[in-house]
């Protein structure tokens, strides 16, 4: 970067005339920028700092900042199990999906389509229809329509090609939605108290370090934009420093807050895998999905909301409002 910048100087030095290359008049304004963030910058790296344990596991509590969604009948969606109890049923088969999650997600995907895998497509069908470019441009890469692959000659390659790699990096997350779904839709289950916290977790933090992400990348732009085009101001060049310096302290902050989702969601999906297997081997379906009892407002609030204001029906795109129902019970 800074042989980037010192070739840019050269060409702006050799090609503008002074008044452009001292700043235009702008010494002092640059100056003032400079002292604003020079303030600023040990405030951020600080947080920096003291926030790297959240770039690990140690980060799986912050889900319980976030609310457990709206009451269920039969409670906690109708699992058999919830999801925080899990590990300590199925100690050894969360201790699997954890630790090798790809290898787990294979196992799950196998053991959802009860062995037989005649039954398999890709995503089983449910990522089919336009992706990536496709999406806004009709007959551009990528369209997925699962089944014409030739899936059914060698089902278990591409089911290992599909918790590996076939969505890039997020592909074992991807495999866990499909098989989870799957599941929930034929046992007619819900979305766990735990499982809502986590997905909302997830939701905050993604957005927190796309808004980081976008703020670092301005910082970064604009520190090589300003230390290029004045290279002789001297408060220029404290700003583009000053910017520099910021627009690391926001990447640091990106990198932990990714290192943290990725562990919460790891930890998450070896609790939910385990709670999955419990399912599976009770093989109890309800007859029909959980009702929505209640949904409390949150900020300590116990009073229920209105009966209209309460529509039951989660933020999640993988889900529809489920049908009423008189009273849920298992065969």
């Amino acid at each position: 970067m800074s042989g980037v910048m010192e070739a840019g100087q050269k060409c702006v030095s050799g090609v503008c005339c002074d008044c452009w290359t001292n700043g235009c008049g702008c010494n002092g304004a640059f100056g003032a920028i400079a002292d604003g963030l020079e303030a600023v910058n040990p405030a951020m790296e600080y947080c920096a700092d003291c926030i790297w344990l959240m770039g690990s596991p140690l980060a799986f509590p912050l889900v319980f900042c976030f609310p457990a969604g709206p009451e269920t009948d039969p409670p906690g969606g109708g699992w058999q199990i919830s999801m925080l109890s899990a590990p300590l049923k199925r100690p050894l088969k969360c201790l699997l999906y954890t630790a090798c999650t790809p290898c787990g997600q294979w196992h799950m995907r196998r053991k959802a389509l009860k062995g037989d895998m005649t039954k398999y497509k890709l995503w089983q069908g449910m990522h089919d229809g336009p992706q990536c470019c496709a999406r806004r441009c009709p007959g551009a890469p990528i369209t997925i329509e699962a089944g014409t692959y030739g899936e059914q000659d060698c089902p278990n390659l591409f089911l290992c090609a599909e918790v590996t790699c076939l969505a890039g990096i997020w592909s074992t997350c991807c495999a866990f939605q499909v098989t989870r779904r799957l599941i929930k839709d034929e046992y007619n289950l819900g979305t766990d108290p735990t499982e809502h916290r986590v997905n909302s977790c997830i939701r905050f933090f993604s957005r927190l370090a796309a808004q980081l992400c976008g703020c670092a990348i301005c910082l970064r732009c604009s520190s090589c934009l300003v230390g290029c085009c004045a290279p002789d101001s001297e408060g220029a060049q404290e700003c583009s420093g000053e910017a520099g310096r910021a627009s690391r302290a926001c990447f640091q902050c990106v990198r932990i807050c990714w290192r943290g989702i990725w562990s919460v969601k790891i930890l998450a999906m070896g609790c939910m895998s385990a709670q999955q297997d419990y399912e599976l081997v009770y093989d109890q379906p309800l007859t029909v999905k959980p009702v929505v009892v209640s949904n409390k407002m949150e900020r300590g609030q116990d009073e229920q909301m209105e009966r209209g204001a309460v529509s039951g029906e989660e933020d999640d795109s993988w889900w529809k409002k489920p049908p009423p129902a008189q009273g849920p019970s298992r065969n």
